[in-house]
Protein backbone atom coordinates (compact mmCIF):
# COMPACT_ATOMS: atom_id res chain seq x y z
CA UNK A 1 0.00 0.00 0.00
CA UNK A 2 1.29 3.96 -0.52
CA UNK A 3 -0.01 5.98 2.69
CA UNK A 4 0.51 9.63 1.96
CA UNK A 5 0.78 12.05 4.75
CA UNK A 6 0.87 15.67 3.73
CA UNK A 7 3.33 17.81 6.22
CA UNK A 8 4.00 21.23 6.40
CA UNK A 9 6.30 23.23 7.93
CA UNK A 10 5.39 25.27 11.38
CA UNK A 11 7.52 27.44 13.78
CA UNK A 12 6.96 29.14 17.32
CA UNK A 13 5.89 32.61 16.78
CA UNK A 14 7.77 33.89 20.26
CA UNK A 15 10.97 32.50 18.41
CA UNK A 16 13.53 34.48 16.16
CA UNK A 17 13.75 33.52 12.62
CA UNK A 18 16.38 33.94 10.25
CA UNK A 19 15.72 36.11 7.26
CA UNK A 20 15.17 34.21 4.10
CA UNK A 21 17.15 34.33 0.51
CA UNK A 22 13.46 33.27 -1.32
CA UNK A 23 9.67 32.67 0.14
CA UNK A 24 9.53 29.13 1.32
CA UNK A 25 8.07 26.61 -0.70
CA UNK A 26 4.20 26.11 -1.12
CA UNK A 27 4.14 22.85 -2.80
CA UNK A 28 2.60 20.20 -0.22
CA UNK A 29 5.39 17.71 0.79
CA UNK A 30 4.45 13.39 0.78
CA UNK A 31 5.83 10.48 3.06
CA UNK A 32 5.15 7.94 1.11
CA UNK A 33 5.48 4.47 2.68
CA UNK A 34 4.36 1.29 0.49
CA UNK A 35 3.54 -2.44 0.86
CA UNK A 36 2.12 -4.99 -1.34
CA UNK A 37 -0.27 -7.75 -1.41
CA UNK A 38 -3.10 -6.78 0.84
CA UNK A 39 -3.23 -10.16 2.02
CA UNK A 40 -3.20 -10.15 6.10
CA UNK A 41 -6.78 -9.28 7.43
CA UNK A 42 -4.81 -8.09 10.57
CA UNK A 43 -2.22 -5.90 8.71
CA UNK A 44 -5.37 -4.00 7.28
CA UNK A 45 -6.70 -3.66 10.75
CA UNK A 46 -3.67 -2.41 12.23
CA UNK A 47 -3.04 0.00 9.01
CA UNK A 48 -6.72 1.69 9.35
CA UNK A 49 -6.05 2.12 13.21
CA UNK A 50 -2.91 3.87 12.22
CA UNK A 51 -4.96 5.88 9.59
CA UNK A 52 -7.55 7.00 12.21
CA UNK A 53 -4.85 7.62 14.67
CA UNK A 54 -2.81 9.80 12.44
CA UNK A 55 -5.03 11.40 9.32
CA UNK A 56 -3.20 8.96 6.84
CA UNK A 57 -4.72 8.04 4.34
CA UNK A 58 -3.43 4.35 2.64
CA UNK A 59 -3.63 3.03 -0.99
CA UNK A 60 -4.19 -1.35 -1.18
CA UNK A 61 -2.84 -2.66 -3.92
CA UNK A 62 -4.82 -5.68 -3.95
CA UNK A 63 -3.95 -9.45 -5.66
CA UNK A 64 -7.08 -10.36 -6.56
CA UNK A 65 -6.45 -14.02 -5.47
CA UNK A 66 -6.75 -13.36 -2.03
CA UNK A 67 -10.14 -13.28 -2.94
CA UNK A 68 -10.63 -16.82 -4.59
CA UNK A 69 -10.24 -20.00 -2.47
CA UNK A 70 -8.31 -23.48 -3.51
CA UNK A 71 -11.94 -24.48 -4.25
CA UNK A 72 -13.23 -21.48 -6.49
CA UNK A 73 -9.14 -20.40 -7.61
CA UNK A 74 -10.57 -21.66 -11.42
CA UNK A 75 -12.50 -18.61 -11.97
CA UNK A 76 -8.57 -16.93 -12.67
CA UNK A 77 -6.53 -17.78 -15.57
CA UNK A 78 -3.07 -15.74 -15.72
CA UNK A 79 -1.66 -15.17 -19.05
CA UNK A 80 0.59 -18.04 -20.37
CA UNK A 81 -0.35 -20.78 -17.29
CA UNK A 82 -3.47 -22.93 -16.80
CA UNK A 83 -6.26 -21.91 -14.65
CA UNK A 84 -6.12 -22.10 -10.90
CA UNK A 85 -2.64 -20.94 -10.77
CA UNK A 86 -1.14 -18.08 -8.91
CA UNK A 87 2.39 -17.45 -7.66
CA UNK A 88 1.30 -15.91 -4.15
CA UNK A 89 -1.44 -19.00 -3.80
CA UNK A 90 -5.19 -18.32 -2.50
CA UNK A 91 -7.54 -16.83 0.30
CA UNK A 92 -7.74 -19.89 2.98
CA UNK A 93 -11.08 -20.21 3.31
CA UNK A 94 -15.03 -18.31 2.16
CA UNK A 95 -14.77 -16.93 5.56
CA UNK A 96 -11.20 -15.63 5.19
CA UNK A 97 -12.73 -13.81 1.63
CA UNK A 98 -15.50 -12.78 3.80
CA UNK A 99 -13.20 -11.05 6.25
CA UNK A 100 -10.70 -9.38 3.63
CA UNK A 101 -14.06 -8.11 1.77
CA UNK A 102 -15.42 -6.35 4.55
CA UNK A 103 -11.82 -4.86 5.14
CA UNK A 104 -11.89 -3.44 1.58
CA UNK A 105 -15.27 -1.78 2.16
CA UNK A 106 -14.80 -0.56 5.36
CA UNK A 107 -11.17 1.24 4.18
CA UNK A 108 -13.10 2.48 1.29
CA UNK A 109 -15.21 4.16 3.89
CA UNK A 110 -12.98 5.94 5.54
CA UNK A 111 -11.30 7.23 3.06
CA UNK A 112 -8.83 5.03 1.94
CA UNK A 113 -7.78 3.58 -2.14
CA UNK A 114 -7.92 0.23 -3.31
CA UNK A 115 -5.99 -0.21 -6.16
CA UNK A 116 -4.90 -3.02 -8.07
CA UNK A 117 -1.76 -5.22 -7.88
CA UNK A 118 -2.99 -7.57 -10.51
CA UNK A 119 -4.44 -11.44 -9.61
CA UNK A 120 -1.72 -14.03 -9.89
CA UNK A 121 1.64 -12.05 -9.18
CA UNK A 122 3.12 -13.52 -12.23
CA UNK A 123 6.13 -11.54 -13.58
CA UNK A 124 4.49 -9.72 -16.29
CA UNK A 125 7.85 -8.42 -18.17
CA UNK A 126 7.20 -10.17 -21.55
CA UNK A 127 3.72 -9.87 -21.57
CA UNK A 128 1.89 -8.17 -24.33
CA UNK A 129 -0.70 -5.32 -24.22
CA UNK A 130 -3.40 -7.89 -25.00
CA UNK A 131 -2.50 -10.39 -22.18
CA UNK A 132 -2.24 -7.48 -19.73
CA UNK A 133 -5.98 -5.84 -20.85
CA UNK A 134 -6.73 -9.55 -19.89
CA UNK A 135 -4.64 -9.70 -16.62
CA UNK A 136 -6.88 -6.19 -16.03
CA UNK A 137 -10.30 -7.72 -16.89
CA UNK A 138 -10.11 -10.40 -14.42
CA UNK A 139 -9.25 -8.40 -11.57
CA UNK A 140 -12.33 -6.23 -12.13
CA UNK A 141 -14.29 -9.32 -12.40
CA UNK A 142 -13.23 -11.02 -9.48
CA UNK A 143 -13.29 -8.32 -7.52
CA UNK A 144 -16.77 -7.63 -8.71
CA UNK A 145 -17.88 -11.23 -8.48
CA UNK A 146 -15.99 -12.13 -5.35
CA UNK A 147 -19.14 -12.43 -3.20
CA UNK A 148 -21.06 -14.35 -5.57
CA UNK A 149 -17.94 -16.56 -6.52
CA UNK A 150 -17.26 -17.69 -3.23
CA UNK A 151 -21.07 -17.99 -2.00
CA UNK A 152 -21.06 -15.06 0.21
CA UNK A 153 -24.40 -12.92 0.81
CA UNK A 154 -24.60 -9.48 2.36
CA UNK A 155 -22.66 -7.72 -1.02
CA UNK A 156 -23.31 -3.60 0.02
CA UNK A 157 -25.39 -2.13 -2.58
CA UNK A 158 -22.94 -0.18 -4.16
CA UNK A 159 -19.78 -3.11 -4.53
CA UNK A 160 -20.61 -3.32 -8.41
CA UNK A 161 -19.76 0.14 -9.05
CA UNK A 162 -17.06 0.21 -6.50
CA UNK A 163 -15.66 -2.49 -8.12
CA UNK A 164 -15.77 -1.51 -12.02
CA UNK A 165 -15.43 2.22 -11.67
CA UNK A 166 -13.02 2.92 -8.56
CA UNK A 167 -9.60 1.32 -9.49
CA UNK A 168 -7.61 4.13 -10.83
CA UNK A 169 -4.10 2.69 -9.82
CA UNK A 170 -1.62 0.14 -10.36
CA UNK A 171 1.53 -1.39 -9.31
CA UNK A 172 3.17 -4.46 -11.08
CA UNK A 173 4.24 -7.95 -9.44
CA UNK A 174 7.69 -7.55 -8.50
CA UNK A 175 8.13 -3.87 -10.36
CA UNK A 176 8.47 -6.06 -13.34
CA UNK A 177 7.09 -3.58 -16.40
CA UNK A 178 7.15 -4.00 -20.03
CA UNK A 179 6.30 -2.10 -23.42
CA UNK A 180 2.90 -4.23 -23.09
CA UNK A 181 2.26 -3.07 -19.97
CA UNK A 182 2.52 1.23 -20.83
CA UNK A 183 0.11 0.20 -23.97
CA UNK A 184 -2.11 -1.39 -21.64
CA UNK A 185 -2.58 1.23 -18.75
CA UNK A 186 -4.42 3.96 -20.20
CA UNK A 187 -7.14 1.78 -21.88
CA UNK A 188 -7.38 -0.02 -19.18
CA UNK A 189 -9.06 2.68 -17.65
CA UNK A 190 -5.88 3.30 -14.70
CA UNK A 191 -4.84 7.13 -13.77
CA UNK A 192 -1.77 6.46 -12.50
CA UNK A 193 1.20 3.28 -11.97
CA UNK A 194 3.49 2.71 -9.49
CA UNK A 195 5.78 0.53 -10.55
CA UNK A 196 8.81 2.48 -11.39
CA UNK A 197 12.04 2.76 -9.31
CA UNK A 198 14.10 6.37 -8.89
CA UNK A 199 17.31 6.81 -7.21
CA UNK A 200 15.70 9.48 -4.96
CA UNK A 201 12.92 11.16 -4.50
CA UNK A 202 11.23 12.45 -7.43
CA UNK A 203 8.04 14.09 -8.64
CA UNK A 204 5.68 12.37 -10.10
CA UNK A 205 5.55 12.30 -14.22
CA UNK A 206 3.08 12.14 -16.62
CA UNK A 207 3.56 9.66 -19.79
CA UNK A 208 0.70 8.87 -22.31
CA UNK A 209 -2.23 10.18 -20.07
CA UNK A 210 -0.40 8.16 -17.36
CA UNK A 211 1.06 9.25 -13.86
CA UNK A 212 4.14 7.39 -12.93
CA UNK A 213 4.39 7.76 -9.14
CA UNK A 214 8.47 6.08 -8.78
CA UNK A 215 9.86 4.25 -5.37
CA UNK A 216 12.69 5.83 -4.56
CA UNK A 217 15.91 3.57 -3.77
CA UNK A 218 17.41 3.97 -0.42
CA UNK A 219 21.32 3.37 0.14
CA UNK A 220 22.66 1.37 2.34
CA UNK A 221 26.54 1.09 4.06
CA UNK A 222 28.92 2.89 2.18
CA UNK A 223 28.61 4.79 -1.09
CA UNK A 224 31.36 4.20 -3.08
CA UNK A 225 32.56 7.93 -4.63
CA UNK A 226 34.82 8.12 -7.69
Amino acid sequence: MLAYVRTGLCALSFLPLPALAAPPSTNPQYVILSFDGASFVEQWERSRALGRRTGARFTYFLSCAYLLTRDTRQAYKGPGVKAGRSNVGFAASPEDVRARLGQIWAARAEGHEIASHGCGHFDGKAWSRKDWMAEFGQFTTILKDAWRINGLKGAPAKWDAFATGEIRGFRAPYLSVGPGLYDALAAGGFDYDASTVSRGPAQPAKDGGITRFALPLIPEGRRRVG
